[in-house]
């Protein structure tokens, strides 16, 4: 009972990753997924780069390793955008650490429904 009082979690935008996606000269081949992860996997974004919107930092697990990462996509390779509270220890540990490393936005629910508005008229 107490460690469920005590487990930490972040309120932040989350979002899936497209299934195919252009590539090369004039986007005349398709690839699934991103290099890192997969097809319809969740990511939680939990920075981004106010101005420009087109990159997003997110963590998701690995499309190789499946081991959790923190990663800089294109904005426009997200789709089904919503906000979510992050539980996963994991990802908390991930978040901790960007956090600790530079000056990040505080995830609150007002700032992942910005990002989850924001984000769409990127793509």
């Amino acid at each position: 009972m107490e460690s469920e009082a005590l487990q930490e979690f972040f309120c932040t935008a989350v979002g899936n990753i497209i299934a195919e996606r252009p590539y090369g000269p004039g986007g005349a081949e398709t690839r699934s997924g991103t290099k890192h992860f997969r097809p319809g996997a969740k990511v939680y974004i939990i920075d981004w780069f106010p101005g420009m919107c087109e990159d997003v930092i997110v963590i998701g697990h690995h499309r190789k390793s499946n081991r959790p990462i923190k990663a800089i996509i294109r904005a426009k390779y997200l789709e089904n955008l919503r906000v979510k509270n992050c539980y996963s220890l994991a990802a908390v540990r991930l978040i901790k650490e960007h956090q600790a490393l530079q000056p990040a936005p505080e995830l609150t629910q007002e700032f992942a429904e910005t990002l989850c508005q924001v984000l769409p008229h990127w793509r």
